[in-house]
């Protein structure tokens, strides 16, 4: 049965879709069979596979509470299920977070942005009650301030019992924006680009976390320092 990564988060606004198509983008260029679970009303994620004029990625919404035992079976026909969930807590997120096998939260970096992840955090905890769930937070959107990294990663750090931190993190690139309008992955818009290079890390290392046998490339971990040196970026 294929593994099931739910990119989720209780707070709006995190980039959760644009982070499911990228890596389902990734996955497929992988030579993965994907599926794209559009668990969000607002339909983004499928949305975006809509304009997309490759068909190696199947979408679907489901935006029932039933996510936890339907994708258990259709789970059977790919190699990796994406699922797009979120916005608020709800019978549809919970039952999401019942059915993964890594829960991926993605967070903004800022301290409140991060304080505010404790709902998330609160749901999780309650789901592993019932089963065993590997959690871990990506920072996304970055941008050059020195201030708001460092907090960012001291409030990550106080979630370490529940979630811990991906080495790999994405910045606040325009190709995010040009190429989910296209129904592109950031690595079909801009190849070159540092945000092809970074979603690439991020797969690599998802993949080592899901599937153990998978070699992890060499990632640089995220630091104050290195975030701060970063520029605002345009490719």
């Amino acid at each position: 049965m294929g593994k099931i990564i739910v990119c989720g988060n209780v707070k709006g606004g995190v980039g959760k879709s644009t982070l499911s198509c990228n890596l389902a983008v990734q996955a497929s260029s992988s030579g993965k069979r994907v599926l794209l679970i559009d668990a969000d009303p607002q339909g983004s994620s499928l949305s975006f596979r809509a304009v997309r004029a490759l068909d190696d990625i199947t979408a679907m919404a489901i935006t029932s509470a039933t996510l936890h035992r339907d994708l258990r079976n259709i789970a059977t026909a790919y190699d990796l299920v994406f699922v797009d969930v979120g916005g608020r807590d709800g019978d549809v997120f919970r039952s999401a977070i019942m059915s993964c096998d890594l829960l991926l939260i993605p967070v903004l970096p800022s301290q409140y942005d991060i304080w505010a992840a404790e709902d998330t955090i609160r749901v999780l905890r309650e789901a592993r009650a019932f089963r065993d769930l590997t959690a871990r937070f990506v920072l996304n959107q970055i941008v050059t301030n020195s201030i708001v990294a460092r907090e960012a990663l001291e409030a990550v750090a106080g979630f370490s019992g529940d979630a811990t931190l991906m080495k790999s993190s994405l910045h606040q690139y325009m190709d995010f924006k040009k190429s989910i309008s296209l129904g592109q992955g950031v690595g079909e818009f801009n190849a070159d680009g540092k945000a092809s290079r970074e979603v690439a890390e991020l797969y690599t290392e998802l993949m080592s976390i899901i599937d153990p046998q998978v070699s992890e490339q060499p990632v640089v971990e995220q630091s104050a320092d290195t975030m701060a040196e970063t520029e605002v970026h345009h490719d």
